[in-house]
């Protein structure tokens, strides 16, 4: 849809241009019309004007004055003079107030429809070309944030380049930090996220974490925010203010400044907690970080928060941390310690008890972080330790591929996958659950197989010894959990169910022509006919002669 506004101070003319555009079918057009500048004037204020189609010579504004008006509140639309005037001064004037047309009156209807169908055509062809360059232009800030990502990485892990690469680097991905001034670095950890949280989620809202720190820092220092891996990164630079009312607010000297952001961190925090529900923990380096002691000094940061996950979440630590170990050291524990809590682990997991498992795993992880500052090998070797129980418990029952994806294999191999202590502790009571129904499920199965394959025995062989000492030599079981088992599995006893299959099999055979008692006594393994009727007389209220010859009357 194209907005065109008719203008002329002859009402005949513009009415006729009105209808003929209004009849025409070429465009979808919203047609205007005024019969003065100041009447169009209050149509340009109110509504986009694409087309406008305006008179030279009218009283009051003439149509050069309105076009420096519509201009201002519409610079990309098209105007069309109409003058019954050829004189070179109205065309040169048109042509400076970037006229796209220029028609002599009397124009025919025709000449109008093909003026106006070249000008809906480039504002077609500028509009392609504004998406071509607005899309350009996406494409070129990735490129940048991808450009700006590497620099960054190279500095976090090696040796940066000479000064001079540094400076062009700066002024080339457009980083607003200054080459010869040293850095204050501030490492940022999100220490716990929410588990419905996609890979987008957690990226919109660490930018907003970034956004969130610039507004409270961008006022006294230049700031440049960074994501790497687990970790957001700021460079902080003392700046120079640019008038006089930036000079109370601008901290120009690196010692100051870096107290106060470490005053401010904990109102940083709390605003991040408060709008972005996130804990979020923050290691400020020392105030002079030269940028060839970059990647030495993110080493440090990195490990110092390692070290210091034991204090759960919204840590807060600065670089030297010697007093902090003192003050918060907590009780030291050794290699023999952990290794005594494995044991007693592994013992609870392999016997199927798992409330004493989870009570035993949560008591080893609290006395673990008693220590604040555990030494990050040391966090290593507990990791290992647990680690290297839980896969041999998995490794003996063969569950390795029913946790491969839930609760994650993975996160078994890779200390780094755990944000810290608690998330970590999360992950192994997960995966001890997971693991303990599993198991039970399959102990479950491997009951039910082995006392089908007791009741099969029984049934096939009713007229040998099926006594519980022989079943339990048989199917290597003590008598006593055998019992207890098959009780368990078929809630019958074993000398019950015997018993209930002999007198069964004993009615039927009792039944059938031509079979002597003494036959089916054998046939039960029943040594004597006596013995084998006082059995049959006490379950079943008859002797195995009266039973016979009662139903053998009854079927005559």
């Amino acid at each position: 849809m194209f907005n065109v506004l008719l203008v002329d101070d002859e009402p005949f003319i513009v009415d006729s241009m009105f209808n003929m555009l209004e009849r025409s079918d070429r465009n979808e057009l919203l047609l205007w019309k005024a019969t003065s500048a100041s009447e169009a004037m209050a149509i340009m204020q109110e509504n986009r004007i694409d087309i406008l189609i305006t008179d030279v010579r009218m009283p009051g504004m003439n149509g050069i004055e309105l076009v420096e008006q519509v201009k201002k509140h519409w610079r990309n639309c098209k105007v069309i003079f109409l003058s019954g005037y050829s004189d070179y001064e109205y065309l040169q004037s048109a042509l400076r107030h970037d006229a796209f047309d220029y028609l002599l009156k009397p124009v025919d209807d025709d000449t109008i429809l093909e003026t106006l169908q070249r000008g809906i055509l480039e504002i077609e062809a500028e509009l392609q070309t504004h998406d071509v360059m607005a899309r350009a232009e996406i494409q070129l800030q990735k490129a940048q944030n991808l450009l700006q990502k590497e620099f960054v990485e190279s500095l976090l892990t090696s040796q940066p380049p000479a000064a001079i690469t540094i400076e062009s680097q700066l002024r080339e991905l457009q980083i607003p930090l200054l080459p010869d001034r040293s850095v204050i670095m501030m490492l940022g950890r999100v220490d716990r996220w929410p588990q419905d949280y996609s890979p987008k989620d957690k990226l919109l809202l660490q930018n907003a974490v970034h956004n969130i720190v610039e507004e409270y820092l961008h006022r006294i220092c230049r700031i440049q925010s960074f994501s790497e891996s687990r970790y957001s990164v700021w460079f902080i630079q003392v700046d120079e203010p640019d008038s006089p009312e930036e000079d109370q607010a601008k901290i120009q000297d690196p010692v100051k400044l870096q107290w106060y952001i470490n005053e401010l961190l904990e109102k940083i925090q709390q605003s991040i907690r408060h709008y972005l529900r996130l804990p979020v923990s923050f290691v400020l380096s020392k105030p002079d970080v030269e940028w060839g002691q970059i990647h030495q000094a993110y080493h440090s940061m990195r490990e110092l928060i390692q070290r210091g996950i034991g204090l759960d979440e919204e840590i807060i630590l600065v670089e030297q941390a010697d007093d902090m170990q003192v003050r918060f050291g907590g009780p030291e524990w050794m290699s023999q310690d952990v290794r005594k809590h494995i044991n007693q682990l592994l013992s609870l997991l392999e016997s199927g008890n798992g409330p004493a498992f989870r009570l035993e795993l949560t008591r080893f992880f609290q006395l673990a972080q008693q220590s604040v500052f555990l030494d990050y090998a040391f966090q290593l070797e507990i990791f290992a330790h647990l680690s290297a129980m839980f896969l041999t418990y998995m490794n003996a029952r063969k569950l390795t591929s029913a946790i491969e994806n839930d609760p994650g294999l993975d996160s078994l191999a890779h200390y780094g996958k755990h944000a810290n202590w608690p998330a970590l502790e999360t992950y192994f009571l997960r995966l001890a659950d997971r693991l303990l129904s599993l198991a039970e499920g399959e102990r479950k199965d491997q009951k039910k197989e082995i006392i089908d394959q007791i009741d099969a025995y029984i049934v096939e062989n009713l007229n040998r010894n099926i006594s519980l000492s022989h079943l339990a030599k048989r199917f290597h079981l003590s008598p006593f959990y055998l019992s207890r088992l098959f009780h368990a599995e078929k809630g019958i006893s074993l000398s019950d169910r015997t018993k209930m299959l002999k007198i069964s099999k004993a009615m039927e055979l009792l039944l059938a022509e031509g079979i002597k008692i003494q036959e089916v006594a054998l046939e039960l393994g029943f040594d004597n006919v006596p013995y084998f009727t006082k059995f049959f007389k006490k379950n079943v209220g008859v002797t195995p002669l009266e039973y016979k010859q009662s139903n053998s009357q009854s079927m005559k």
